[in-house]
């Protein structure tokens, strides 16, 4: 009997000890889970806004809409591997913002490699939009960077005991771009790859300085260096008089540069002013005439319409005070020139006669060739940690064409009438809009 109360006293010790076993291995498991939950990181921000826009050809003239709705997950390892994902989910519009792994180097501290989706190395695209002092990015960079995004590689040497940030990207290029065939479809709608096999180079250099108790001083210069692929036979330039031959695949060229600057000075609670200029030569994707003998109803007789080249140049400057420590005003004067070899007068007026209008159409300069400027004006109310109220006035200017009559648009009114002629670019059309945002952060 005693030997059989002990081989039973021992049975329970043994099945409580394969309990406690199981107990520990499942609180391994769970710690190593929670090791690595503890190790993401979850943020992200929406903004709600009301906007009435004063040019009377936007239908409506005024709406409720979600700007932004953006979750960003970052997941960091110890041993210098980050990968980064960042959806936009505003209705109707759900994308894919960000999407990279970043590689940093463990033996210098100063090297990184990104490689994916993310911003293109330009100080306003990198300058998150849940932070920005103006309600959108100025026009410039809106044109040349679409959706501020690309895919490709990007190199960053950031020394440790020098303060300057170097950045090289290799890019697809051609990301956001519209690029139109004869029949007025967009050729670039495959967002996940290139639209032909050049690349476009990017680098950005930053040196900050130190001003003792004033503040600091950003100096910077960035360029771009890329080019399309030729779907015509002509290339017009922005003198809409100089059209020289180029082969069907062969580049076209984009390249331009930028310098810029931010001075942050601790004066009166805190004042900022930040500026860049940029120059260069952009470009547009024409298209070669239909061959002959094609199917005229597949594919109708249609004339060439040449590449275009544009030199342009283009440039903001904000200026930043807090005042106090929950209010903020913010102004930016915003300057973009999409052709400097064409004024005002020479709308409508300068144009490009083709000598055979079979092969080539004529090009005449329009309202794509109006430079301008918009004064934005914000006021914005930090309410705790993390709401910002903000109040967002654009006054947004064109430039005006010589002559009466020269260019105008018609456009439909709210009650659906049609107003012929009623824009007129003589004068400086009313397109002004006040914006009202409430910007939620966690």
């Amino acid at each position: 009997m005693k030997a059989q109360e002990k081989e039973t006293i021992d049975e329970k010790i043994s099945s409580l000890n394969g309990v406690a076993e199981g107990l520990n291995e499942r609180l391994t498991t769970a710690e190593g889970g929670l090791s690595k939950l503890s190790k993401i990181k979850v943020s992200g921000y929406i903004q709600a806004q009301y906007q009435n826009f004063e040019n009377p050809s936007i239908q409506p003239t005024n709406y409720f809409s979600i700007r932004r709705a953006r979750i960003k997950f970052a997941y960091e390892l110890t041993d210098g591997i980050k990968f980064v994902l960042q959806p936009d989910l505003v209705p109707g519009a759900i994308s894919v913002k960000d999407a990279y792994v970043v590689l940093n180097d463990r033996w210098t501290k100063a090297f990184s490699l990104t490689a994916g989706k993310f911003n293109r190395p330009n100080y306003e695209v990198e300058y998150s939009s849940g932070q920005r002092e103006i309600a959108e990015r100025s026009l410039v960079i809106r044109t040349l960077y679409p959706g501020e995004r690309a895919i490709g590689a990007k190199l960053e040497f950031n020394p440790i005991s020098i303060p300057i940030h170097v950045q090289l990207a290799l890019l697809n290029g051609a990301d956001g771009l519209t690029i139109n065939n004869n029949a007025g479809v967009n050729q670039n709608t495959v967002e996940n790859k290139d639209f032909d096999n050049y690349k476009d180079l990017m680098a950005r250099v930053t040196y900050n300085l130190r001003l003792g108790n004033f503040g600091g001083l950003d100096l910077g210069a960035h360029g771009y260096y890329g080019a399309l692929k030729s779907n015509a036979v002509k290339t017009l330039s922005s003198d809409y008089t100089t059209i020289t031959d180029i082969k069907f695949g062969d580049p076209l060229r984009r390249n331009w540069v930028g310098a810029e600057f931010q001075l942050f000075a601790d004066v009166l609670g805190g004042l900022s002013v930040k500026g860049e200029y940029l120059v260069g030569k952009n470009g547009s994707v024409g298209y070669s005439p239909v061959a002959e003998g094609a199917d005229p109803v597949k594919n109708p007789a249609v004339a060439g319409v040449a590449n275009f080249q544009n030199n342009f140049s283009g440039y903001y400057l904000y200026v930043i005070k807090n005042l106090g420590k929950k209010n903020q005003f913010a102004f930016r004067y915003d300057y973009y020139d999409p052709n400097t070899y064409i004024t005002g007068a020479d709308v409508k007026v300068v144009g490009f006669t083709s000598p055979d209008k079979t092969v080539l159409a004529n090009k005449m300069s329009g309202k794509s060739d109006l430079a301008t400027t918009t004064f934005a004006f914000a006021l914005h109310h930090y309410f705790d940690d993390n709401i910002r109220i903000s109040l967002n006035y654009d006054i947004v200017q064109n430039e005006k064409v010589g002559s009466p009559d020269l260019l105008t648009e018609d456009y439909t009114q709210a009650d659906g009438v049609k107003v012929s002629k009623g824009l007129d670019y003589n004068n400086v059309i009313n397109q002004n809009v006040l914006t009202l945002r409430i910007q939620a952060k966690f």
